[in-house]
């Protein structure tokens, strides 16, 4: 039972417990104390203690429940781990479906989720983005098709600029083409950020020309080399700066043989490409 304090009012008064003692048993058994000197010391140095299984570096007393453990290999990890063992017992159909069990519970320990649902997503706005074909390099007038063929620039080999200071470890581009496709996309990814560089990746997925954007192709370091000199402002891409200030007038004199719809005009991964 309990009750309140006289002297505290409110939020101050503390509740008071009333102990019962009456259901409260206490009771014990009497002993007797011998003191033997010569068992403590007995006990204290070990002596009392037995070898286990023979082997005298192991000593254990009668009460020590390694007593009654003879054997412990059944008890013990097997030697063969535990891939090996597991199988043991089981058909070739439950192996199977072991092994998919296997897939999809250590699936995320292999696979970023999270980005390969966002290359997903990317795959399936590409596929309906291209459902209906346009090829912008039809000519206009039939007329126009019998034109004298270009002739191709010449694919220079590659020279890096001395101010990119490109360490001695990392490949470099063979020709001059080769280079200046890695540089625009170095800088196209640092105006629109990282996500744009996984957009890149999933559309040219089977590009070979922007393999470079792999890890495990020889001119990935060289690329986050350019990219990273690009973000610090170390570096400036001089293709990209010559082809801004011809833009306004190429735009002019080539405007009915590059045309653009409007709405590809205004996505800038489209101009990155038709640049490239």
């Amino acid at each position: 039972m309990s009750k309140w304090g006289a002297s505290e009012t409110g939020i101050l008064r503390k509740k008071v417990v009333v102990e019962n003692h009456d259901t409260l048993l206490v009771f014990g058994y009497a002993c007797k104390l011998f003191r033997d000197d010569d068992k403590a010391k007995y006990i204290d140095q070990g002596k009392h203690l037995i070898p286990w299984m023979g082997d005298d570096s192991l000593k254990i007393d009668r009460y020590d429940g390694r007593g009654a453990l003879s054997d412990l290999k059944p008890f013990e990890a097997s030697r063969e781990g535990y891939d090996a063992t597991r199988w043991l017992g089981l058909s070739e159909s439950d192996r199977k479906i072991e092994q998919l069990c296997d897939e999809e519970r250590y699936y995320s320990l292999r696979t970023n989720e999270e980005e390969e649902e966002m290359y997903k997503e990317e795959e399936l706005k590409r596929v309906k983005s291209n459902e209906f074909a346009f090829n912008y390099d039809v000519p206009k007038n039939p007329q126009e098709s019998s034109e004298a063929p270009t002739v191709e620039e010449e694919d220079k080999d590659y020279v890096p600029r001395p101010e990119l200071d490109v360490p001695v470890d990392i490949a470099i581009p063979k020709k001059e083409k080769e280079n200046a496709r890695i540089e625009k996309t170095a800088h196209f990814v640092s105006k629109q950020g990282p996500q744009m560089e996984i957009l890149i990746k999933t559309k040219q997925a089977g590009n070979k020309q922007f393999s470079f954007l792999n890890q495990d192709d020889p001119l990935y370091k060289y690329y986050k080399h350019v990219l990273n000199a690009v973000k610090l402002g170390r570096y400036i891409v001089e293709t990209v700066k010559d082809e801004n200030s011809k833009t306004e007038g190429s735009d002019r004199e080539h405007s009915d043989e590059h045309y653009l719809h409007p709405s590809l005009l205004q996505n800038p991964v489209c101009r990155l490409f038709g640049a490239l």
